[in-house]
Formats: C-alpha cells, structure tokens, sequence
C-alpha cells in the first residue's frame, strides 16, 4: 500500500463526502491566511496538539474550536485563521468526523503554512485561492 492510499484511507473515516481537493483547498485557505495574520506555526502545531486534550475523539473537534478562538483573542491576531479554522473543524464534526481525520487535515495546513512561511505571495483573495493556485505561485507562475 503507498502512502496515498494510505492517506486516502485514513482521510475517508466515516465515509467523508469530502475530496482531496476540497480539503487542499480548505487548507491553503487557511495556511494562507495564517500567514496574512502573522501566526507563527506553532500555533498550527498548538491546534494539531488540542485534539488530544480530551479521550473522546469526536468531542476533540469541539475542544479544538475552543482552543482556536481562546489562542486567538489571547494573542490579539488571528481572528480570521481561528475563524477558518472553527469553521471547517465544526464541517467535521457535522459529518461525524474525528480527531484523526482532523490532525491530518491540520497536518496539510501546516504542510502548506511551511511552503508559503518565507515566501513573499502576491496579493491574493484568501476567501477564493485554490490550491492549484498556490502551487501555481510557488512554481513562480
């Protein structure tokens, strides 16, 4: 079994209605408006951690959107990342998803945050950019 499939299988709990590319999307979405609002990525890495605050896995995701509004007002920035993130953390948990599925999503944020973390991106509509987009920029398209 590659990694892929691997992958494919664990994102696919609960028999999710999301694809690859939906999640892509959602996760350069946020991983680029973290970088807009100057988080640093330990607090993607924070995230990752608070969905293991608690035994229960699906209760995890609401823990997580808890943690992600209370390191927002704490920090004074990040609004709208927190915001993101709560938003497709509660998609999640509406769809019965868990905390594994929701670490490996943030694991794609963080991945994506990474790639972007040194590089000056050009104006771009946060609400709109796909990751087809960003990957465009990377490759200085």
């Amino acid at each position: 079994m590659t990694v892929a499939e691997s992958y494919m299988i664990a994102m696919n709990v609960c028999g999710s209605s999301y694809s690859y590319r939906d999640l892509l999307d959602m996760a350069t979405r946020i991983a680029v408006q973290a970088k807009i609002d100057g988080l640093a990525k330990t607090q993607i890495e924070n995230l990752i951690g608070s969905l293991y605050m608690v035994d229960d896995p699906r209760d995890a995701l609401l823990i997580a959107q808890l943690f992600a509004h209370r390191q927002a007002a704490r920090l004074e920035r990040g609004f709208r990342t927190m915001s993101k993130v709560g938003e497709a953390l509660n998609s999640m948990y509406s769809m019965g998803k868990d905390r594994v599925f929701a670490s490996q999503f943030l694991g794609l944020v963080k991945w994506i945050y990474e790639c972007i973390e040194d590089v000056r991106l050009p104006r771009v509509n946060v609400e709109a950019i796909t990751f087809d987009e960003l990957m465009k920029i990377l490759r200085g398209g």
